[in-house]
C-alpha cells in the first residue's frame, strides 16, 4: 500500500515543479523590460531616469523594477523625491518621476548648484530651472559641498531666512529675478524694483509685494527705486517706496 501511494505522489511532485519551471520561464520571458517610458521630469533627462531604472542586473524584469521601487526604499539622486513605478504592459515600465521642489541657487564649481526647501544641496547643472531664483551673497563652504547634504554656509540664520523666504514667495506666485543676502538681510529683485524684507516676518510681507508691484507700475511707470518692508506688520499705515537717485 506504501509503494502505491509514492508512485501516485511522483507524478503531482512532477507536475508541480513543471508548472514552477513553465511559471518561471513565463516570467522571465514576458516580463523582461524592452521599454520604460518617462514622465515629470524637469531638471533630470529621460535619459538619466531610465538608466537611473535599468542600472542594476535583475532590473531586465519589470516586475522586479516595481517591487524595488514601490516597495523598497532604493537610492534615489539628491533632487528626486520619489519614482513611481507602473506597468504599461508585462515588458513596459512607466515612470513618473516627482523632483523636488528648488528654493534657490547659488554659483558653485563653474556650474549652478540648487538647494530645496530643507537646505539640502540637490542638484549641479549647467542649466536654469525656470522660477527658481538666483541667490546672491550666501557664503559656503565649497570643499564640503556634497549632493544630498545640508549645504555649508557660513552663517545658518542667514540661510534659513533665505529658505524661509524661498518657501512663501512660491506661496504667492512670486518671481524675483534674483535674492541677495549680502548684507546680512534678505532683498529681492523684481525688475528694477528692490524690495527690502529684513529678518524676519517674511509671510506677511510678501503677502503685500503683489499689488504693490501693480500700483509701481501705475504710479511710478519704468521707475527704479527701493520698496522697503524690513519694517512692515499689520499695524503699519505705509510702506515707503524711494525711487532711485
Amino acid at each position: 500500500m506504501k509503494k502505491k501511494k509514492r508512485r501516485k505522489i511522483w507524478p503531482v511532485v512532477f507536475a508541480v515543479i513543471l508548472f514552477l519551471i513553465i511559471l518561471a520561464a513565463a516570467v522571465v520571458l514576458l516580463f523582461r523590460t524592452r521599454t520604460v517610458k518617462v514622465k515629470g521630469n524637469s531638471y533630470y533627462s529621460e535619459n538619466t531616469i531610465t538608466t537611473l531604472v535599468q542600472r542594476d542586473k535583475l532590473s531586465v524584469n519589470t516586475l522586479y523594477i516595481l517591487l524595488k521601487y514601490d516597495f523598497l526604499e532604493p537610492e534615489l539622486p539628491a533632487g528626486i523625491k520619489q519614482l513611481n513605478i507602473s506597468l504599461e504592459n508585462p515588458w513596459t515600465v512607466r515612470v513618473t518621476v516627482e523632483e523636488k521642489e528648488m528654493a534657490g541657487y547659488v554659483d558653485y564649481d563653474e556650474a549652478y548648484l540648487y538647494f530645496d526647501g530643507d537646505g539640502t544641496a540637490a542638484l549641479k547643472t549647467k542649466k536654469q530651472i525656470e522660477g527658481v531664483p538666483y541667490i546672491e551673497g550666501l557664503v559656503f563652504d565649497e570643499g564640503a559641498v556634497e549632493l544630498g547634504k545640508t549645504l555649508p554656509v557660513e552663517d545658518d540664520s542667514i540661510f534659513d531666512k533665505i529658505v524661509d523666504a524661498s518657501r512663501n514667495l512660491k506661496k504667492y506666485n512670486l518671481t524675483p529675478d534674483r535674492i541677495s543676502c549680502a548684507e546680512g538681510d534678505v532683498r529681492l529683485y523684481f525688475g528694477i524694483v528692490e524690495v527690502l524684507l529684513g529678518d524676519d516676518n517674511y509671510e506677511e510681507k510678501l503677502q503685500q509685494v503683489s499689488p504693490i508691484l501693480e500700483k509701481l507700475s501705475e504710479l511710478y511707470p519704468d521707475t527704479a527705486g527701493t520698496l522697503h518692508l524690513e519694517n512692515y506688520d499689520s499695524d503699519s499705515e505705509s510702506i515707503p517706496f524711494v525711487p532711485a537717485g
